[in-house]
């Protein structure tokens, strides 16, 4: 029987190795690593063997051919012919692929079987190993070697505190929330060995917190020793997150709502934004400064930042004499209380003189310009009690502490241009680019009746204003005065109306109240509000006006209005305002007095302008002098109290009211 042509091909290449074997020497069976493929069976063809040793899984040193491209399993070989035919192979075998013929094969014979194969380089050794596995367990595949997270430990430790109960309130825990799962739990402030220099940053930005007014012991952190354990970092992690947007927010907005001082009390503070702090500090070159950052960015409080420092560490202050109360003292007079005085303002002079000389007078002068006082040399109630404000360090310390505090309210952006109102100062400034431009003397509210704390934007002005009587002040104040005498409004020029008809006050039963019945003041020389007002429209009706009493702003504690605030040079004030808000200085101060008189007249703000109504009773000066003033509202008795730095006392404003002038 002739075998097919592909079973002859096996059959020669069979005898061809043999022969080639005995050419060199070899004698014995191949080794057994070799398989079946060089058995030397003569008569039998590739069917005979079993599958590892046909196809890719055959070593290519036996069939004398490098492998390629496509070869493989069922893949057919490429030097067949067409009219080639291989028997089905038996039903428990797979079909192998055809060897080639001889004919089909390269010249260049194999590499003698029992031979080391030629060396190859590591790679080739590499890639051909998997090969080899695979020949021998097909059915297992081979899985890639994936490393090991070192931080997973230390995530998974992070993701089940953060399933837990909050570390945070609200917001903040939300932030930590979205801060951490955006990063796959992924920590900033610790590693595997303690904390980062970024978490060291922020520890010491914690530590040096006195330093802005705030309270170190409130920022708490975890200790970690070396080689803490995953949960351990992830707690400390977490706390630290946690103490930084309690920081941020301390800085920017305070410890705590200024609401509880007083209802009048209402600025607009500035929150930071959680997610926001987190990102910036996760991302900053220097974490500590980045979060230091949040304290107010106002040159008037990084002043009193640096009067703190000096209080705190310079050597304690000499005890100053105190000058008890008594008779105003002028020039040229004596009073026993004249060596105090001496002693208090450091001027030389007798031991016990009790002449008022023009050295002292001088002095004083000084003092009182330094102060806000009228520099007239009379030692006065006022100059006394501004005299007694320095007190001891202690509660110089805490005098600073608060004012830095009541920065926090304010906005961190006041305005290119703006206007402050300084309370306890009873003075108003406007300001362009940081540089005061105009600066003048007020009226402010009475304790009773004080001024609030607020911003708000100045929008228009009116001229030749009305004053509509809010009914607070006409329950209180005038409705007692109608009683007495139904015509005491008439004299002051204010007129009684119901349903827009003015009527006669003798015709009204004042003993029934008010009945609905309104009082306005009608534009004229006697207004309250005099000839022109400035409006910041709040929910306290407060704004800025002339007034017809000029004779109190002689006084240096000026505590006379409703709450609104009154301007001492109300023509200058309205050129710059105008200025300022009209982008032109067609409103100068003859053609603003030139309006007054007739109906109201409504002028809009084309540029809106920051009015700042605020409190600080220290402040640094432009000659960098620290700057003191009497609490008149018991603001700064108030907030030492909230913070911790005194014994709770009573605030002088008491029940807050609605101010209207």
């Amino acid at each position: 029987m002739e075998w097919p042509m592909a079973h002859r091909g096996t059959s020669s290449l069979c005898a061809w190795v043999v022969a080639l074997g005995l050419a060199t020497g070899f004698a014995g069976p191949a080794p057994a690593t070799e398989g079946a493929a060089a058995s030397g069976h003569a008569g039998m063809g590739t069917a005979d063997l079993p599958p590892a040793a046909t196809g890719e899984g055959a070593p290519h040193h036996l069939t004398g051919e490098a492998p390629r491209p496509g070869d493989g399993a069922g893949s057919g070989a490429a030097g067949h012919r067409a009219s080639d035919t291989v028997p089905p192979p038996a039903p428990a075998l797979r079909a192998p692929d055809p060897v080639p013929v001889i004919a089909d094969l390269p010249p260049e014979p194999a590499p003698p079987v029992g031979l080391d194969p030629p060396a190859r380089s590591p790679q080739g050794a590499k890639a051909e190993a998997p090969a080899r596995d695979a020949a021998q367990d097909p059915a297992k595949p081979e899985v890639a070697a994936v490393p090991e997270d070192p931080e997973a430990p230390l995530k998974a430790a992070m993701a089940r505190l953060l399933a837990a109960p909050p570390v945070a309130p609200g917001k903040e825990q939300e932030a930590l929330a979205a801060f951490y799962g955006a990063r796959s739990d992924a920590p900033v402030f610790v590693d595997a060995g303690g904390y980062t220099a970024r978490g060291k940053a922020i520890l010491a930005r914690f530590a040096a917190a006195a330093d802005e007014g705030l309270e170190p012991g409130a920022y708490k952190s975890v200790k970690l020793a070396p080689g803490a354990a995953p949960d351990t970092l992830a707690q400390a992690e977490l706390r630290l997150a946690a103490s930084v947007l309690l920081y941020a927010r301390h800085a920017q907005a305070g410890r705590f709502d200024p609401g509880r001082i007083s209802g009048m009390v209402t600025p607009t503070r500035t929150f930071p934004d959680p997610l926001a702090v987190l990102t910036a500090l996760a991302a900053a070159p220097d974490a500590g400064r980045a979060l230091a950052g949040y304290n107010p960015p106002h040159p008037g409080y990084a002043a009193l930042r640096q009067k703190l420092a000096a209080a705190r560490s310079g050597p304690p202050p000499r005890p100053l004499a105190r000058i008890a109360p008594g008779p105003s003292l002028r020039p040229g007079e004596s009073d026993p209380r004249v060596p105090a005085l001496r002693a208090r303002l450091e001027v030389a002079g007798a031991k016990g003189d009790p002449r008022y000389d023009r050295d002292l007078v001088a002095a004083v002068r000084t003092f009182q310009s330094r102060n806000g006082l009228e520099a007239d040399g009379i030692v006065g109630a006022a100059t006394v009690e501004a005299l007694n404000l320095v007190e001891d360090p202690a509660e110089r310390v805490a005098d600073l502490i608060v004012n830095m505090e009541r920065w926090r309210w304010l906005p961190r952006d006041l305005g290119a241009a703006n206007v402050m109102v300084n309370i306890p100062e009873y003075m108003v400034r406007i300001r362009q680019d940081g540089r005061v431009i105009h600066a003048t003397r007020v009226i402010v509210g009475k304790p009773e009746t004080p001024t609030p704390l607020l911003t708000h934007d100045m929008e228009y002005v009116v001229i030749n204003p009305a004053w509509n009587i809010p009914p607070t002040i006409a329950r209180k104040e005038m409705l007692p005065k109608l009683r007495a005498d139904p015509y005491f409004l008439a004299r002051q020029g204010i007129e009684i109306t119901r349903n827009g008809r003015v009527l006669d006050p003798a015709s009204i039963n004042w003993n029934a109240g008010l009945g609905g019945y309104s009082f306005r003041q009608p534009p004229g020389e006697r207004n309250a509000l005099g000839r022109i007002k400035f409006m910041f429209p709040n929910d306290h009706s407060v704004y800025l006006h002339d007034t017809p009493s000029r004779n109190l702003f002689a006084n240096d504690r000026r505590m006379f209005s409703h709450g609104c605030i009154r301007v001492q040079d109300p023509l200058v004030f309205g050129e710059v305002i105008f200025s300022l808000g009209l982008g032109n200085d067609s409103w100068t101060e003859d053609r603003i007095e030139q309006a007054f008189g007739g109906k109201e007249r409504y002028i809009n703000l084309k540029h809106h302008i920051p009015v700042h109504l605020v409190y600080f009773t220290a402040f640094v000066d432009e000659a960098g002098r620290l700057s003191v003033r009497p609490d008149i509202y018991g603001i700064d008795a108030r907030t030492k109290a909230l913070l911790g730095l005194s014994e709770p006392q009573h605030v002088a404003s008491g029940k807050p009211k609605t101010a209207t002038r």
